[in-house]
């Protein structure tokens, strides 16, 4: 396993608000997670000796927050802050 170094510099050329950068970062890898998922029809009846129809991957793949960290520091994200105070409130 390969650890490599962020230097803080580098995330806040993006973002000043740590805070926020790291929940840019968080929903990217989950965005990323989210498509590596496989479906299944959780009514279908299932036998342990079934197939998928997609191949299953087994081979090494970088980690989800691995690869959305480094798309945010290359500047590969957009995003975008709501302001609350602008919001309306149906009453």
């Amino acid at each position: 396993m390969n650890v490599k170094t962020v230097h803080m510099k580098d995330i806040f050329k993006q973002n000043d608000d740590l805070y926020t950068s790291a929940m840019i970062v968080a929903k990217r890898a989950k965005q990323i997670i989210d498509d590596r998922v496989i479906p299944i029809d959780e009514n279908e009846e299932v036998e342990d000796s079934m197939e998928f129809e997609q191949q299953i991957i087994t081979t090494y793949e970088e980690k989800p927050e691995a690869i959305a960290l480094k798309e945010f520091i290359e500047g590969k994200l957009d995003w975008r802050i709501i302001d609350v105070e602008d919001e309306t409130v149906d009453e």
